[in-house]
């Protein structure tokens, strides 16, 4: 157990002194608690919450963490062929067809209505709110069929053709629900948006979510602005000085629908400006978060 890390990320957290303990630091302890099965949301949650003392932290990492030993299988056979390989460049997002089984699709929807303690036959249980539901965002992360689709061998052999390396660590993250909008409820999602610093030069990253649930252009499908990876950074140059960049794109960009069937996986360029969007049809949409990193990922870097 790496508990040197674990304990400076419970100095930052706990005394505000120790905020500046670097950026390294910061990048090792989140990739800590990704390979203990731990999600950060949680762990930061608790720890500015509860302000444990560190022995108490400890005890709840020791109860959190999950001993996984089977990792995902190695495909030889490349899942991006390519022509996918080419609209990828082009585009700066692909979809992963049968990423996931129907049959893990429909227990990981099970297990998020249950999560939510919602009836899927009862649309008025739909709305009811929740502690943990934010938005679309769920914060759930830790049960049984999320982490058998974090092991998904073709989600993990497109992010490594993708990154160019074997050398990857998945993400611990939520789900999202999306229930259909009515006279009493209006959609609750972000605008279009980037997760990631403008500020140049811009980071390569990727991101990914995988529909639990068929998802058609009206059943608030994932859109995002494809080919923008290649034009951001002349965009960028030619914004006036007073030009706020996530508010130009609001203004002027226009995405489009990525539409997909239950166990379908979305791997997008994290330049490409994206967002949920409402959904007009007649169930929930259920989305799982599922992002690789590379080993030497650095989350560092201002934040504009």
């Amino acid at each position: 157990m790496p508990w040197n890390t674990l304990e400076q990320l419970w100095k930052r957290t706990v005394d505000p002194q120790n905020a500046d303990l670097g950026q390294t630091n910061w990048n090792n302890e989140i990739k800590t608690l990704y390979q203990l099965g731990i999600g950060m949301e949680d762990a930061l949650q608790f720890l500015y919450f509860e302000k444990p003392d560190y022995e108490s932290f400890k005890i709840w990492i020791n109860n959190r963490k999950r001993d996984i030993v089977i990792e995902p299988e190695d495909l030889t056979d490349n899942v991006l062929s390519e022509e996918d390989l080419e609209f990828w460049n082009q585009n700066g997002y692909v979809i992963v067809k049968n990423a996931i089984s129907k049959e893990d699709c429909e227990d990981t929807q099970k297990a998020i209505w249950e999560y939510l303690k919602m009836d899927p036959n009862k649309k008025e249980s739909w709305y009811e709110s929740h502690e943990d539901l934010k938005g679309l965002m769920l914060n759930f992360s830790d049960h049984e069929t999320l982490n058998r689709n974090r092991f998904s061998p073709r989600v993990k052999k497109a992010y490594e053709q993708l990154y160019k390396t074997t050398k990857i660590y998945k993400t611990i993250d939520k789900v999202s629900f999306n229930p259909p909008e009515t006279e009493n409820f209006n959609f609750l999602g972000s605008p279009l948006h980037w997760d990631m610093s403008l500020k140049k030069p811009l980071s390569f990253g990727l991101q990914g979510l995988l529909y639990l649930t068929d998802c058609g252009p009206n059943d608030g499908a994932f859109h995002c602005v494809p080919g923008f990876h290649n034009q951001i950074n002349q965009w960028l140059d030619e914004l006036k000085p007073q030009e706020n960049p996530r508010e130009k794109a609001l203004q002027t960009l226009q995405s489009k629908p990525i539409i997909g069937q239950a166990g379908d996986f979305i791997i997008w360029h994290q330049a490409l400006p994206h967002c949920a969007t409402p959904n007009n049809g007649e169930k929930p949409r259920m989305v799982q978060y599922l992002t690789y990193l590379p080993d030497d990922y650095n989350a560092a870097g201002e934040w504009i």
